[in-house]
């Protein structure tokens, strides 16, 4: 189902639109009048709390206007650029990858006095989009009474018309009468069907009408990949734990590092896949909001119910406004209540803050890595850049020979370590401990796994502790992701702080 609404600013109605498209199922929205004034901010962030996805052109620092497509995070909509720049209208063009072909949707925003410029304008702008797809969808507010049959108004509707463009909606769309929101859809092969309707009872406060539009086209990849699982639920904790006994007293560790550690992962390896093969799955790429509880949807529950009986009498449209009211305040608090409790049990910790800010309004990672076409090199330069800071930061201490303060003088540097103590089982229980058991996909075993078992494995990680020590050895483990980052954004691209 696709959607054309002009709600005259999403930064105020962002939750009662993202429920409206919730309701009505709706795949893929053009939203004109967005009110947005940068790329994302606390109103892009409530779009996608709903599992939707944002493309959209805004006015910088601007008051009013701006085009957006919204679409169900996972469907293969990209942005389309097209060569020439329009002083009548605002638009934003997007690829609908299908099964079979892919299908421009232009949307549209047309404001102020219709003259001859538009029809102009408009014509070149199909005249470029004609040629690029066989399918093509032009709509939006194009504030046009389409209704009319003289002067500039069928002049825009000839044009349309000679590009074999169909118009699909037939009834008025704005409080004050008139076509205003329309849809024009081309297809080369008549394979796209489709039925139009205005709803003007969910107008949600604005003085237009959205306009509902069954397209009837199967997307390609339509919200759902697939991914790699193991169900370790079904793990029989005894025979696994025996099984793994048996892996733990054959396992020699009286030799190298790197084959002891590749060849105790590919023991473990091959003992997952007995106990929990891995399989595929397919799962839903929509990232639902998490304070989208059982008494939130059980309220949208009602007020879908609602919808369907409204135009029964003037109570049930007065009872479905309530509800709509009730639901969009019970979002609000649950979202409130979320964040708050995040805030209230991250104590002061300064990451979980930002990074709930940045959640909120909305605002990505920037990583600022120079240009490259060898990941090793760059990670190579990297290193020995602070190899030099830290032998420049060494030349610079020079013994103060007037300093009568025996803290400052140098210590003896002509100590030379040979080896290390050996670790001892205690000594890597109480570090387990006080660190915490914390897995990712690369590793060995699952948390869930090496929690339950790690009696067992104590004296084989001491172990390969004490053999990575000997040897001065960490083949095979697994590696960090160094990330370099700016200090500060007004500093040169050389001058980063590391983080792994």
């Amino acid at each position: 189902m696709y959607m054309l609404f002009n709600p005259r600013s999403l930064n105020n109605k962002a939750n009662d639109v993202m429920g409206l498209m919730d309701d009505k199922g709706i795949a893929i929205a053009s939203i004109c009048e967005t009110w947005l004034d940068d790329d994302s901010n606390a109103t892009t962030s409530i779009i996608k709390s709903h599992g939707y996805s944002i493309l959209h052109e805004f006015r910088k620092g601007m008051r009013g206007g701006g085009v957006a497509v919204i679409f169900k995070t996972g469907l293969p909509v990209t942005q389309c650029k097209l060569t020439r720049i329009f002083q009548s209208f605002e638009f934003i063009a997007v690829w609908i990858r299908t099964e079979t072909t892919k299908i421009i949707l232009v949307t549209l925003y047309r404001t102020g006095a219709l003259t001859s410029i538009f029809p102009n304008e408009l014509d070149v702008l199909l005249s470029e989009i004609s040629t690029k797809a066989d399918d093509f969808i032009v709509a939006g507010d194009l504030n046009v009474h389409f209704e009319t049959t003289s002067g500039v108004e069928k002049q825009c509707l000839d044009i349309f018309t000679s590009y074999g463009m169909k118009k699909l909606v037939c009834e008025p769309t704005h409080i004050g009468g008139g076509f205003l929101d329309q849809i024009f859809l081309f297809s080369l092969n008549g394979t796209i069907n489709h039925s139009a309707s205005v709803e003007p009872l969910n107008s949600l406060g604005s003085d237009h009408f959205p306009v509902f539009c069954a397209l009837n086209i199967r997307l390609k990849g339509k919200y759902f990949k697939e991914i790699h699982v193991r169900n370790l639920a079904q793990i029989n904790e005894n025979e696994f734990s025996s099984d793994l006994q048996e892996i733990l007293d054959s396992t020699a560790t009286d030799r190298d590092f790197g084959p002891a550690v590749h060849d105790l992962s590919s023991a473990f390896s091959s003992l997952l896949d007995h106990h929990a093969p891995m399989k595929k799955k397919s799962i839903s790429v929509v990232d639902k909001a998490p304070w989208f509880d059982k008494e939130y949807r059980e309220l949208r529950k009602l007020r879908r119910q609602a919808e369907r009986t409204k135009n029964i009498s003037e109570d049930a449209f007065l009872f479905y406004k309530e509800l709509c009211l009730q639901t969009t305040i019970l979002a609000k608090k649950k979202k409130k209540a979320y964040l708050g409790n995040i805030i209230q049990h991250a104590e002061g910790n300064t990451r979980t803050l930002y990074s709930i800010v940045n959640k909120v309004l909305d605002k990505q990672k920037v990583h600022s890595l120079p240009e490259t076409d060898n990941i090793e090199k760059l990670a190579s330069d990297f290193n020995q850049f602070y190899i030099d800071k830290i032998d420049k930061i060494r030349e610079n201490f020079k013994p103060d020979s007037n300093s009568q303060d025996s803290s400052h003088q140098f210590c003896d540097t002509s100590a030379q370590l040979f080896e290390f103590m050996p670790a001892t089982a205690e000594e890597i229980q109480k570090i387990i401990g006080e660190s915490g058991i914390k897995c990712s996909p690369a590793d060995m075993l699952p948390q869930q796994l090496l929690e339950g078992n790690i009696g067992s494995l104590l004296p084989t990680i001491v172990d390969l502790v004490n053999l990575s020590l000997r040897s001065g050895s960490m083949d095979g483990v697994k590696l960090a992701d160094i990330t370099p980052l700016l200090k500060d954004k007004k500093l040169d691209g050389n001058k980063h702080t590391v983080f792994s």
